[in-house]
């Protein structure tokens, strides 16, 4: 990716007066962006309640937009939200500012920093929030041309030259100076806006109700229930008019004026139906996403990558089918009360009433029987998944080492049980679901039979109402039959990704914000590390792997771990880089716990872990190396990189790679030997820039003469390093 250029401020004019007021009067001063952030959270919180007031404290550089990020990561956590950092290219900032609001974007008004806050968009502009509390709709292409200036303004009058060399026409002038400028400014960005968001790991009741959902809810039930009472209402229209012999135009046209509102009323009960599936589908997708990221990585590896696959495979089955299912069971089960009132008023209420009753005791039966055999079909479906992708990973290990026999013999028996559970499936009353609603209308009808002969002068109203309710509870036990097997495997789904659910919690932010010179500087009487009765173990069944320990590592010092496998080493390195939680005793960085840094805590500790548990991530070389400090990466970085790469004997490498350091490289890209994927997870960790380096037996996979090359720039480079090696 291209760097943005430097640009000199002393060499850009400053700003069309018309362009500085239009600003002026939304611009926020920068030590005023606390009470900025705070309006914001306001505006966003539950019923709008007030939110508590934090203000940068004065240790923080304003001036640094690294500071100021992490000053509002912590600010917008304290309010339960989440800001996101995000940069654009210059030719696109108006879209960022069309689509981003919430947000605060930084701008400078005449060299003085400051921010904007933009509340919505309404109408094709922004609405801003400005100092005084008070809202202005703004023109985007204005706001867009102040973000842009410092970019810009060194481009014009090399523009203006042009045009005036091409002898444009002052018609088409503007258009050349725009497509000159657009050209131009294409390799620039411009960072400095923030994205303002409810998380989404806050609880999902909140969710729901900052989406609106319930009101969405009701708003489906009431239109199904205005289309209900349309369609009772048509049906005694039709049936008076029939049946006792009033088929006159009147009747006609009031019955047309129902049959003609019902598509608007259901299209409208469709559109909020996929509105609620939609909106949902998407909070469950973010919130399950959360929560993977956040499970515990032992739980991950004792589950293996099969059954991992298999728990994907269910969470799209879980949205998909939780919310048509479930819609269609709510909405048969609300036609279902309305077809019993309308049969409690039609010609055989009693009758009617007791099938009804009947029907829905049988429905319910053969619904908790499929159920049943649905869990038991679907438990044995994820888990050959889970073998398949098992023996495709060891492939060739099955082929060199197990029987064949056997091999074949044990995946014979997984499809017996598979087929066994599927026929299980289609014998436990599916069948009988699919005829329910036949046999309803047929019982149903002729029930009706003796009060229709018996009667002398029936009413065809009565009987048309008594038909149309027959009807829409045929409709109901349809749905019903078919909801039932979509919510039965949802059901399944929700006990296989329930724990990724319930894993996406909102982490309690830190108690004061430290900046990053707080976070560094040495606390006094405090090494850089201190352990004290340090205990962990994976699960509270299991014995500690650690117990009792105490660890002390001052700055400076270079360590060497030996021990025998499975002694505790990597679990210890785990702990330090905050990738594990103690379950007991007390760990300090800078004399300050995990609680007081929160994720500040792996700025101060990189670890290069084992091999097996290390990657090549595909995408550039330069992002692989540079992934645990900004990015994009700016010049600066991508020197120190290179200089790194070179001193680890990695420069023949890029000489070969045809892009350097921003060759594509991964699974899909250029393939790396295992002492080169070695040397750029070593690479990787320096280049954090970390107070303590941990190296988990990084040089396993090198050769003498690139060890000791290796460890001689990591003793160089690491401000305090720690080495795990087996004796």
């Amino acid at each position: 990716m291209t760097a943005t250029p430097a640009v000199r401020v002393d060499r850009i004019p400053p700003l069309e007066d018309s362009i500085v007021e239009a600003v002026k009067a939304v611009w926020w001063p920068i030590d005023r962006v606390g009470e900025a952030v705070e309006l914001l959270a306001s505006g966003l919180s539950p019923l709008g309640a007030r939110v508590e007031t934090l203000r940068p404290p004065p240790a923080l550089d304003l001036s640094s937009d690294a500071e100021l990020s992490d000053w509002l990561d912590w600010a917008a956590a304290r309010h339960g939200l989440e800001m996101e950092s995000v940069e654009t290219g210059v030719r696109d900032v108006g879209d960022v500012l069309f689509h981003a609001a919430p947000a605060l974007v930084r701008v400078s008004l005449n060299g003085e920093r400051g921010v904007l806050v933009v509340v919505k968009v309404k109408a094709g502009r922004p609405v801003l929030l400005a100092a005084d509390h008070r809202r202005h709709r703004v023109d985007p292409e204005l706001l867009a041309t102040a973000l842009a200036w410092p970019h810009l303004a060194p481009l014009l009058p090399e523009i203006e030259r042009l045009t005036d060399l091409a002898a444009t026409k002052d018609a088409r002038r503007w258009k050349v100076r725009a497509a000159l400028m657009g050209e131009r400014l294409a390799p620039h960005s411009i960072d400095g806006v923030w994205i303002v968001r409810a998380p989404a790991t806050e609880p999902f009741r909140r969710q729901l109700a900052r989406a609106r959902m319930p009101q969405v809810l009701l708003g489906v039930l009431g239109v199904f229930a205005g289309v209900y009472a349309l369609e009772i209402g048509g049906w005694g229209l039709i049936g008076a008019a029939a049946l006792d012999g009033r088929l006159d135009f009147g009747w006609m046209a009031a019955w047309l004026l129902l049959v003609l509102t019902l598509a608007p009323a259901r299209y409208a009960g469709g559109a909020l139906e996929a509105r609620f599936a939609q909106t949902i589908a998407r909070l469950l997708k973010t919130r399950l996403l959360a929560g993977a990221l956040r499970v515990d990585p032992s739980q991950v590896a004792r589950q293996g990558s099969g059954h991992l696959l298999s728990r994907v495979m269910e969470s799209q089955a879980l949205e998909a089918l939780a919310l048509n299912g479930g819609l269609a069971v709510v909405v048969a089960l609300l036609e279902l009360v309305f077809a019993g009132a309308v049969l409690a008023g039609g010609a055989a209420p009693l009758m009617h009433l007791a099938l009804l009753s009947i029907f829905c005791g049988l429905t319910a039966l053969l619904a908790f029987r499929f159920h049943k055999a649905v869990q038991g079909w679907a438990r044995r479906r994820l888990a050959m998944t889970h073998d398949l992708i098992e023996g495709m990973i060891g492939h060739r290990t099955r082929l060199a080492q197990e029987q064949a026999d056997r091999r074949d013999a044990e995946e014979d028996r997984q499809l017996e049980e598979y087929l066994r559970s599927s026929q299980s499936l289609d014998g436990s009353g599916v069948a009988a679901l699919a005829a329910l609603p036949s046999l309803w209308v047929f019982f149903a009808i002729a029930g009706l039979a003796p009060d229709f002969m018996q009667t002398p002068n029936p009413s065809g109203a009565a009987f048309a109402i008594s038909l149309g309710g027959v009807l829409l509870a045929q409709r109901a036990f349809a749905a019903v039959s078919s909801g039932v097997a979509a919510l039965s495997r949802a059901g399944f789904a929700w006990r296989e990704v329930a724990d990724l659910f319930h894993a996406a919690q909102a982490e309690t932010p830190p108690p004061r914000y430290l900046t990053r010179s707080e976070q560094r500087a040495p606390a006094g009487g405090y090494a850089l590390v201190e352990a004290q009765d340090l205990t962990f173990a994976y699960d509270a069944d299991s014995a500690p792997v650690l117990r009792g320990l105490d660890l002390r590592i001052r700055r400076g010092e270079r360590i060497l771990l030996e021990g025998e496998s499975g002694g505790g080493k990597s679990t210890l390195t785990a702990l330090l880089a905050g990738v594990r939680t103690p379950t007991g005793g007390s760990l300090l960085i800078n004399g300050l716990d995990r609680d007081s840094l929160g994720e500040n805590w792996r700025r101060l500790v990189s670890s290069s872990p084992q091999f097996h548990e290390n990657h090549i991530l595909s995408g550039s070389l330069a992002f692989n190396l540079l992934m645990g400090r900004s990015w994009p990466a700016t010049p600066e970085d991508l020197t120190d990189a290179r200089s790194l790469c070179e001193d680890l004997g990695l420069g023949p490498l890029l000489e070969r790679m045809p892009a350097g350091l921003l060759q594509q490289v991964g699974e899909t890209g250029w393939q790396l030997s295992h002492g080169e994927r070695s040397r750029i997870y070593l690479a990787r960790a320096i280049l954090q820039n970390a107070e303590l380096v941990i190296l988990d037996e990084s040089f396993a996979a090198l050769d003498p003469e690139t060890l000791d090359q290796c460890m001689q720039v990591a003793r160089d480079r690491a401000p305090t390093l720690l080495v795990v090696a087996h004796p």
